[in-house]
């Protein structure tokens, strides 16, 4: 009889660590599934946050901000490369001047008539 009654012990003693397993692997379950929902909402931000990102930087370069400060970097540089190779070619100093004046002028000039259109 000593030997039933030792078998029934271990086995309530197993039944109990079996409970006491599953009362946490269900929690574990739970903190997971709140994690994996987390993930899911921080994924939809993330993707939300991209394409407003995508949608600003249409805009600015669709500017006319944007737009007129390309051509007067790009008007700079033309004079910046016309000022060098004059230079290079030895140009007279007065020469210089006046053809980078009307370089100047008709730089600017462009880029006010394609601001008023």
């Amino acid at each position: 009889m000593l030997l039933f009654k030792r078998t029934k012990k271990n086995n309530e003693s197993q039944l109990d660590e079996d409970v006491v397993s599953r009362t946490v692997l269900d929690a574990m379950q739970q903190e997971n599934d709140q994690l994996l929902d987390q993930l899911e909402t921080l994924k939809l931000d993330v993707s939300e946050l991209t394409e407003k990102n995508q949608h600003l930087t249409e805009q600015l370069t669709r500017s006319k901000y944007y737009q007129s400060i390309v051509k007067t970097v790009m008007g700079l540089s033309v004079l910046i490369i016309s000022f060098a190779v004059l230079y290079v070619l030895n140009e007279e100093p007065q020469y210089t001047a006046m053809l980078l004046l009307i370089e100047a002028a008709f730089i600017f000039m462009m880029l006010r008539s394609s601001d008023e259109s």
